[in-house]
């Protein structure tokens, strides 16, 4: 198919996610991208990716990983790199969320969601830049959360404290990468629609009502921020941090 981003490889972590994920791959493919997606959970990951080539008809493939595993990334970049072609589009979307007190958290829990929201996206940074430069132009999206301006609301500090540091990161990266062609930005979202987010409703809910728009976003709505960074239609865009939270950071 054609479309803005017809013969570009895009690389997503978390492809089978819900929340945002496979909405992001459907997005992209519907610009015409080929699809790689990697995600941890081996059957969702894979019939997210299938169900994209065949509804767009792109090239798509998928494969299982921890996105904090640097060797098993590391194989995964090298094949793509082999058999498919050099990255151009990166979606650092894959997270971690283990919540509870600053007073009592684990250390190990701490470590965790670091590694996976953090570290883990500086990391496959790190290894596509270079493919980037080669071909003087490629789009990195960070996705984000308000959590990292809003100090995680109490119960989630470590996931906050990751999303913050990942903004300077992606302002980091888009000084460096700006004169090679390369962009870098994040989307800072609120509260998604997912069936996480329907089981939780009754946690949920007093977030959802106080947004200025009173309602979570639809995963949809969030892949459509994602691809237009991804796009030329974003060509003079690059440092920044998207709010996508229908202006829930406004009501805290």
């Amino acid at each position: 198919m054609s479309g803005k981003l017809e013969g570009r490889i895009a690389l997503v972590t978390g492809a089978g996610g819900a929340a945002c994920g496979a909405a992001i791959c459907r997005g992209l493919a519907s610009e015409g991208a080929t699809i790689i997606g990697v995600d941890h959970h081996e059957r969702r990951g894979h019939a997210v990716i299938e169900s994209v080539g065949a509804e767009f008809g792109v090239a798509a493939r998928a494969f299982t990983a921890d996105v904090a595993n640097r060797s098993a990334m590391d194989s995964i970049l090298d094949t793509i790199s082999k058999e498919v072609g050099p990255i151009e589009i990166l979606m650092n979307n894959a997270a971690l969320n283990v919540q509870g007190s600053i007073f009592d958290y684990e250390p190990k829990d701490w470590d965790r969601v670091i590694d996976v929201d953090l570290t883990a996206c500086w990391y496959l940074t790190r290894k596509t830049v270079g493919g980037m430069r080669a071909l003087g132009r490629g789009s990195i999206v960070n996705i984000s959360s308000v959590a990292g301006y809003l100090g995680g609301g109490g119960n989630e500090a470590p996931y906050a404290a990751s999303k913050a540091a990942l903004h300077d990161v992606t302002r980091s990266t888009a000084i460096e990468g700006g004169p090679h062609g390369i962009r870098c930005n994040a989307i800072a979202v609120g509260i998604v629609h997912s069936k996480f987010v329907e089981k939780h409703m009754d946690t949920l809910k007093s977030h959802i009502d106080r947004t200025p728009l009173r309602r979570a976003a639809r995963p949809d709505e969030i892949a459509k921020v994602a691809t237009f960074l991804a796009s030329d239609d974003s060509s003079f865009i690059t440092g920044d941090v998207v709010n996508a939270s229908g202006g829930y950071w406004l009501s805290i």
